[in-house]
């Protein structure tokens, strides 16, 4: 904890995983985040066309990118005295490679009546405090969460436009 966190108290945002597929279908993983962290990006591929003689290259759009999520999640356990590890391999259970459907599971990442079907891409632990035992009290998971949306969906998304 940094001193600034003690002058600008950071702001906690509550929201949900659902489990989409796989066995662990249906299974919900409330986890509190870091609202300044909480960033939505999205970007689209281009690519240049070497043409002789000119002093640039045209730029040709090639096709649109899957949305990202990243956000940092917070984790605390000095009031329960648990140890945030525990907490923090619920969400970084859902990397692992599903038995049934050999990928890591669909996803529904839920805030404030929003929601991204996605699955999670990267995590990384830190640890900010310890219990007297060395058991970690306080921890951060940054995240990142990659849209999944099918064929159909993309194809109904041009056109409607």
């Amino acid at each position: 904890m940094s001193w600034l966190d003690f002058l600008i108290p950071v702001a906690l945002g509550e929201a949900e995983i659902r489990v989409l597929s796989g066995t662990l279908a249906g299974e919900r993983v409330g986890v509190s985040f870091v609202v300044k962290t909480f960033r939505l990006a999205k970007k689209n591929e281009f690519t240049e066309t070497s043409v002789p003689g000119l002093n640039g290259q045209p730029l040709h759009f090639v096709h649109g990118g899957t949305r990202t999520l990243s956000v940092v999640l917070s984790f605390d356990g000095r009031a329960t005295n648990t140890d945030v590890r525990q907490s923090m391999r619920q969400v970084a259970k859902l990397m692992l490679v599903d038995r049934d459907t050999h990928a890591p599971p669909l996803l529904s990442f839920e805030w404030r009546g929003q929601s991204l079907q996605c699955v999670l891409e990267s995590a990384v632990e830190e640890f900010r405090s310890l219990f007297s035992d060395g058991r970690p009290s306080r921890g951060r998971l940054h995240v990142v969460f990659r849209e999944s949306r099918t064929v159909a969906q993309l194809q109904q998304e041009v056109e409607l436009q």
